[in-house]
């Protein structure tokens, strides 16, 4: 029973410091230009997680470490446009472009 518990306490241990993301840092960032050719006001959402609205006919640039990033412009119920999603596998130093159109 204690062997069983001290693998499967291992094993855990081993699974939670080998699930690390892919992002690695940059001294040089990249850039990810996210550009809003819309009328309405969509939020960006970066992996999963909320960054900003970004206003009509704006844009905004996003500093990235190197590694996989998915971006995805959410806009309102109602709305005549439609979501936008797009990934990237950014470089340091680096430039990329997110329309939402």
């Amino acid at each position: 029973m204690k062997l069983n518990v001290l693998a499967l306490t291992a094993l855990c241990m081993l699974g939670l410091s080998a699930c690390q993301d892919d992002i690695l840092e940059c001294d040089n960032k990249a850039t990810i230009l996210i550009i809003n050719n819309t009328v309405g006001t969509p939020e960006i959402l970066v992996n999963g997680d909320l960054f900003l609205e970004i206003n009509p006919l704006y844009s905004v640039e996003y500093a990235a470490d190197a590694g996989t990033y998915d971006l995805r412009a959410k806009m309102a119920l109602i709305s005549l446009c439609v979501d936008s999603e797009e990934t990237f596998s950014t470089e340091c130093g680096e430039t990329y472009r997110f329309e939402v159109n």
